[in-house]
């Protein structure tokens, strides 16, 4: 009986003097906090990452069949120039 309670504590004693030497190592904390910086940019990054995903999802589902003709003009304003004819382009540059 006494073998494993001796066993779990050695392991436990083992767990927690390698838990120290690794905070108290010179770069321990410091690369600890480093790490949590990079997760929390990158998580920043993702969840960008989402919400452009979430936009071109939506513009990908409006320029499919069957197109709005709202959005059809739009485009071909936007990326092609287009005016209807009683219009008059000014472009500044």
């Amino acid at each position: 009986m006494r073998g494993p309670r001796v066993l779990v504590a050695g392991a436990a004693l083992a767990s927690l003097a390698m838990a120290a030497a690794a905070l108290l190592e010179p770069g321990g904390v410091r690369l600890l906090r480093k790490l949590d910086q990079d997760i929390a940019r990158q998580e920043s990054a993702n969840q960008a990452l989402r919400e452009e995903n979430a936009r071109l999802q939506r513009r990908v589902r409006a320029l499919t069949s069957p197109i709005d003709p709202r959005v059809l003009e739009k485009e071909a304003r936007e990326q092609l120039g287009f005016v209807r004819p009683d219009e008059v382009l000014v472009k500044f540059e």
